[in-house]
């Protein structure tokens, strides 16, 4: 069963995981906010959507669902790792980029701390996932 992680779990990190889960796949949703997770893993579910509640609650109770607040529990394992943050607009109408830059930079130290056959996995994912942004971080970190 393939494993895949979800940073975020709004709209679209939260019903994109159920949806993942209920074909199949082994879905981790990650989110800093503590309140949520454990309201989640409580099966209290943050948003309307209809159908979610039970589609959340049956993947679950099935093993294909897990919430968390840390990458750290699923990065090892995952063999995709998918960004759904928000991207307010910013002062000047711009997307505001930095939920997404901070899930690069918390994916970039996760790895960087990973056993040498996760980096070696997760580096073809990183390299596909933004190669100059996610080199930077590293750098920044001081892996590179």
């Amino acid at each position: 069963m393939m494993k895949i992680a979800i940073v975020g779990t709004g709209y679209v990190g939260l019903v994109s995981g159920a949806c993942f889960a209920e074909i199949g796949l082994d879905v981790t949703c990650v989110d800093t906010d503590a309140g949520k997770i454990d309201a989640l893993n409580r099966g209290v579910i943050p948003i309307y959507e209809p159908g979610l509640e039970q589609m959340v609650a049956r993947n679950v109770e099935a093993g294909r669902l897990h919430f968390t607040t840390r990458l750290t529990d699923c990065i090892d394992t995952a063999e995709a790792v998918f960004a759904a943050v928000g991207t307010p607009p910013d002062e000047d109408g711009a997307a505001d980029l930095r939920y997404v830059l901070e899930v690069a930079r918390s994916f970039g130290r996760v790895v960087a701390v990973a056993p040498e056959a996760t980096q070696s996995g997760m580096s073809q994912a990183i390299t596909m996932y933004n190669p100059l942004y996610l080199r930077r971080v590293r750098q920044e970190e001081g892996v590179e």
